[in-house]
Order: C-alpha cells, then sequence, then structure tokens
C-alpha cells in the first residue's frame, strides 16, 4: 500500500504487507510491528506531528524508512472503495479495535495499490459504536486549498457509508478477521528498495 501526500500528490509512505486473502470485496493484508515501513517526514526528518496542520500542506517533506512503530495490524482494503479498515493487536495479541482510514479512491497496480489519505478517520471500538477522529484536520486541509471543499464532501459521505456498515454491523466488521492470527514461522514483509518507483 502506497500513500500520495495531500496537496503535493508525491509518494512519500508504503506499507509492505502479507496477503492474506480477499473476503466480501475486501483484500487482506498484514502488518507485524517492526516491519520497515515507509513514513513522511518534514524535510529536516522531523515527524509531521512536530509542527501545526497547516504546515503539512506548504513545507517540503521527505521520506523516511524505519520500522513500524505501531501494533501489529490487519488492513482490509475494498477493491471498489475510498477507505481501508484497519485492526491492531497489541504485543500480547489480544484485539485492539478497528480503524478506518479514509482515503482517496485506490489506484490498482502490479505491486498493490497507491492511495492518498484524507484525513477523516472513523474509531470503531465496540460493535455499532464509532467516533469520528481529526475532523480538524480535514477542515484545515479545505481552509488552506489542499482539499476542496467538494472533496471534502466526498470524504465524509464514504465516511458515513462505513459508518452505516458499522451500524449495521455489516462487512467487513463482521467478516471475522478479529479472530484472526498470522503464523508464528512467518517472516515480515519487506519494503522493496524501489517502492517509490
Amino acid at each position: 500500500m502506497r500513500y500520495r501526500t495531500l496537496g503535493q500528490d508525491t509518494l512519500l509512505g508504503a506499507r509492505p504487507l502479507r496477503f492474506l486473502g480477499v473476503r466480501n470485496g475486501y483484500v487482506a493484508g498484514w502488518l507485524p510491528g517492526g516491519t520497515d515501513v515507509a513514513d513522511p517526514v518534514l524535510a529536516d526528518g522531523r515527524p509531521l506531528r512536530a509542527v501545526e496542520p497547516e504546515a503539512w500542506f506548504s513545507d517540503d517533506l521527505a521520506s523516511v524508512r524505519r520500522p513500524w512503530s505501531g501494533d501489529a495490524l490487519v488492513m482490509l482494503v475494498p477493491l471498489a472503495g475510498a477507505h481501508s479498515v484497519w485492526l491492531f493487536w497489541d504485543e500480547a495479541g489480544t484485539f485492539g479495535n478497528w480503524y478506518v482510514n479514509l482515503e482517496r479512491p485506490h489506484v490498482w497496480h502490479a505491486k498493490g495499490c497507491d492511495t492518498r489519505d484524507t484525513l477523516l478517520d472513523v474509531v470503531c471500538e465496540a460493535p455499532r459504536r464509532w467516533r469520528w477522529k481529526d475532523e480538524d484536520e480535514l477542515e484545515i486541509a479545505v481552509a488552506v486549498g489542499a482539499i476542496t471543499r467538494e472533496d471534502a464532501a466526498s470524504v465524509r459521505a464514504e465516511g458515513d457509508r462505513v459508518v452505516a456498515a458499522i451500524e449495521r454491523w455489516a462487512s467487513p466488521f463482521v467478516d471475522g478477521w478479529e479472530r484472526w492470527r498470522p503464523d508464528p514461522s512467518w517472516p515480515a514483509p519487506e519494503l522493496p528498495a524501489d517502492w517509490d518507483a
């Protein structure tokens, strides 16, 4: 999964995933903690969160290769959609929650797919319970012209579609992925040296 930056449209992020299969229109991939990923950073190497969100769209950015610092996750990417659903486990292997990353429509290719984070997210910590996350960041992106008001409305509409699935407790939330566990002998997926080519 490769990510373009919002506003600059440059490939600066990537998450290598171990392919798990396709279920109910979602491609499933596994990303264990510690896997090498590519993350966007400020040109001087500081994390994006070191500055106010307005600067994310005006400051020079770069990419850094580093170990995934988050918990292990299964990422569910719809074959037709503009979001991905992330399921997180802690170090003890206990399932935590579902996280919906709202994105630009996916562009599939031989290496996987490209997308762009659109800032607004949905957190689902229990069946049929959800909340918006980072609404303020989406509004900032609109205010500085990194995303149009019309595109922001499309992002919100995609979020509403996913929220409706959460409230109905429909796929992919009922597909059993929270019970899935990786084979402990599996090596971590590898981020290719030419991931951004």
